[in-house]
């Protein structure tokens, strides 16, 4: 991570936070030294910015945007909701077809290939139709096509068995919805509204930290990213929103609910054995 967003802060609390699950001294040292080393080599072969070839310097217009910074951040718990459930769905629905595990892929990549045909743009990771989103280049209508097609398709190629993840789509979808959410918002109150590419950054900050169940992290992710203090503030109210309420919905990340489905809970306290100073008392 801190290799691909030149976000070397970002990229260790984010093996803390999601990885390690805890903040533990003993693996901060490491966990910097591999966040350093890899920002480090990765700026001297693709340069400062090796994610998105830029990222605009976009500004809040006034704070009396707050209540829509709020409504945003819902419009990022729906996201985020519906994309975890749609990937679940899939799962299930594709493991009740009668055929057998190894059609399945193939069964995934005529349904995603089709899918790319009409939008070649969900292929992939991403980063191109993101940039564009983040340039403010995509209009309305299109936005909201691609929020369809590539929670569809990441849907779909997950449930098929596909290798993958979930970052890039999380980011993906935020950029959409974050952009679309933004020309609304500027349609209705075009005199105290922000650029939608502000709203794109915040939109893949609430979805991603939602999905992931990484607030802490993201917000650092967009700050490396923009280095803008103000804009920080914004994405802080809709990334603690969406993360608050795809909490209460869902009750944990997407990573924990994968797990969960396994049977591995890691919530569950583990059992301890407590000694007493008699080596034959235990309890």
């Amino acid at each position: 991570m801190a290799a691909s967003f030149n976000a070397p802060i970002a990229g260790v609390f984010f093996a803390l936070e999601v990885v390690v699950g805890r903040y533990a001294l003993k693996v901060f040292a490491p966990i910097v030294i591999a966040s350093v080393a890899g920002t480090v080599v990765t700026r001297i072969y693709l340069g400062n910015i090796p994610a998105f070839m830029s990222v605009p310097d976009y500004f809040i217009v006034s704070f009396l945007e707050v209540p829509a910074f709020v409504l945003l951040g819902i419009a990022c718990t729906a996201m985020a909701t519906i994309f975890m459930y749609s990937i679940f769905v899939a799962k299930n629905v594709v493991g009740k077809m009668p055929m057998p595990v190894w059609l399945r892929p193939a069964l995934g990549g005529l349904i995603i290939g089709a899918i790319g045909l009409a939008y070649p743009h969900v292929l992939g990771v991403g980063y191109e139709a993101t940039d564009q989103a983040l340039k403010e280049a995509l209009p309305l209508g299109f936005m909201i096509a691609l929020i369809a097609a590539k929670t569809a398709a990441t849907a779909i190629a997950l449930g098929c068995g596909f290798a993958g993840g979930v970052f890039s789509p999380s980011l993906f979808l935020g950029a959409m919805t974050g952009g679309a959410f933004g020309i609304i918002a500027a349609t209705v109150f075009p005199g105290l509204s922000s650029s939608h590419g502000a709203y794109t950054i915040m939109g893949m900050a609430g979805v991603t930290a939602a999905v992931l169940g990484a607030p802490i992290s993201t917000i650092l992710i967009m700050f490396e990213l923009t280095s803008n203090c103000e804009l920080t503030i914004a994405v802080m109210i809709v990334v603690v929103i969406a993360s608050m309420l795809t909490q209460q919905i869902t009750r944990e990340s997407f990573f924990t609910w994968q797990l969960e489905r396994r049977g591995i809970d890691l919530n569950k306290p583990k059992k301890q054995v407590c000694y007493s100073l008699s080596p034959s008392k235990t309890w």
